[in-house]
């Protein structure tokens, strides 16, 4: 990991929505520069007393080169006066160090994000695209599973860039058998909401009252949340939208032009090809609006608003 390289300052700063590969970079770090008595490694998440902090920062290490220091989440802390911790940054011994981990976007305009940027800083978001692929065959591959890139495109579908999702399903797969092929991707993964969401929206361009109905029961049934669900509607209607546009043009031409997975771009060319204009698809978005509405101002149930939305899109 570059961001893992000795520097002379020793201040290492991540953030961003990959809170897997936050907590990796965490380990690691524990892994390089902790020791086994635990006296010369410290963790703040949550109570951040500043004397402590401060005491800690400045503190030799005890009977080790090194003492580290970890700070969880500080800058979106309420009551947090970043300019002193700063001020120990400027005078912490090379002895010290610190690592700064920052779970989602950080206020950018704070004096203690700016000065941390100046450090070995990286940001760490959800992979997607080629990157997502190289993760889940290397994944795979020290679980001592294989598999191809087209399965590799569905499970990146199915998971998106969630990590710590994608780590139990590649295991779960590789118990079942160590080559994963998209039969047993299929078979082991219908729990997804993803993979409903894709037979939901099949059932409701073929008109299929009964399956659409039969799905979203599944999906209610299985504990998620109304707005969720709605929202992964709202997902599939945009990329309907956007593969419609498209429609005439190959697979692989489509998902690089809408920069789109090639196996949702697969999922969801199918149920394409049965939409007869885009208005249909407008009228989509018209309705799932409504039911925004009705489920944000209370004037329906969450399940009701969804329900009557899954109706009226078939009409």
């Amino acid at each position: 990991m570059c961001c893992l390289q000795k520097g002379i300052q020793m201040i290492y700063f991540l953030y961003g929505n990959d809170t897997y590969r936050l907590k990796k970079t965490i380990d690691a770090m524990r892994e390089k520069y902790g020791d086994s008595s635990g006296m010369n490694s410290s963790l703040y998440e949550a109570d951040y007393d500043i004397e402590k902090i401060r005491s800690d920062m400045m503190s030799l290490p005890f009977l080790s080169d090194k003492r580290l220091v970890i700070i969880k989440n500080i800058i979106s802390a309420k009551g947090i006066d970043g300019k002193k911790i700063v001020e120990m940054l400027d005078k912490k011994p090379d002895s010290t160090v610190a690592v700064f981990i920052e779970e989602g976007e950080p206020d950018k305009r704070t004096a203690l994000f700016k000065r941390l940027t100046k450090e070995k800083s990286k940001e760490l978001n959800l992979l997607q695209g080629g990157e997502l692929i190289k993760w889940i065959k290397a994944e795979t591959a020290k679980q001592g599973g294989q598999i191809d890139t087209k399965e590799a495109n569905m499970l990146a579908g199915y998971y998106g860039g969630d990590l710590w999702q994608l780590k139990n399903e590649i295991q779960k797969l590789v118990s079942y058998d160590k080559e994963i092929t998209e039969e047993s991707v299929e078979k082991l993964s219908v729990a997804n909401i993803n993979v409903k969401i894709f037979d939901l929206t099949d059932a409701i361009t073929q008109k299929s009252r009964e399956k659409a109905f039969k799905v979203l029961s599944e999906l209610l049934d299985s504990g998620e949340n109304g707005m969720y669900i709605l929202s992964m509607i709202q997902w599939q209607v945009r990329n309907l939208a956007l593969v419609y546009d498209l429609k005439n043009s190959n697979e692989r031409d489509i998902a690089s032009k809408a920069k789109m997975n090639p196996y949702i771009v697969k999922k969801t060319l199918s149920a394409t090809r049965k939409i007869e204009s885009i208005d249909t698809i407008k009228n989509y978005y018209s309705l799932i609006i409504e039911a925004e509405n009705d489920i944000k101002t209370g004037a329906k149930d969450p399940d009701v608003s969804l329900e009557l939305l899954v109706n009226k899109l078939m009409d």
